[in-house]
């Protein structure tokens, strides 16, 4: 995976961004998968614009904030876990296995991070609606549209989080059995 120089501010998420799409690649060839840019990112535009054409208008904004905020605190811990999982893979891993599953841990490592990215724009997003308009409306097309797709795009990067560490665990069974503590 690369790793962008720039920019240099502490507060700019390109690199973040960049990070987790770089993940989006063929293990065994390296190569960009196509098929998972589309899905990333169609699918949230499908159905932002599917919600847009119908009308669909975004309602019960303080539910939906603490149920983001909720969920981003949680994906956050998720580091915690991978930072444990990482330094079994240095203690732990035959070291024939190492390099495959360091690459691992660092895509999974990316991929929580967007999906703290994404959980942040998102409670900040649904924050400020809260804090500025009347919630008892229902949002413009525009925002909910919005509220979809970060949504979406939310819940497709936990899935992809799910599906890493179910490998990462597995790939510590596969080379070596676990101590119970």
């Amino acid at each position: 995976m690369g790793r962008l120089t720039r920019p240099r501010s502490k507060f700019l998420p390109v690199v973040l961004v960049v990070d987790h799409y770089l993940t989006l690649r063929d293990a065994a060839t390296g190569r960009p998968r196509i098929r998972d840019y589309l899905s990333f990112l169609g699918l949230p535009v499908l159905l932002a614009a599917i919600g847009w054409w119908q009308g669909a208008q975004a309602q019960h904004v303080p539910e939906v904030l603490a149920a983001a905020a909720i969920l981003t605190g949680l994906i956050f811990n998720v580091f915690v876990l991978l930072f444990d999982l990482a330094m079994r893979v240095e203690d732990k891993t035959d070291p024939a296995h190492k390099h495959r599953l360091n690459r691992l841990a660092d895509e999974l490592r990316a991929n929580i991070s967007y999906a703290v990215l994404l959980g942040l724009i998102l409670t900040a997003l649904l924050g400020g609606l809260a804090m500025f308009t009347d919630t008892s409306q229902p949002l413009g097309l525009q925002v909910t549209a919005v509220v979809v797709f970060v949504s979406t795009q939310l819940l497709l990067t936990i899935s992809m989080i799910l599906k890493r560490i179910r490998a990462l665990y597995r790939a510590f069974r596969i080379t070596g059995p676990e101590d119970i503590p």
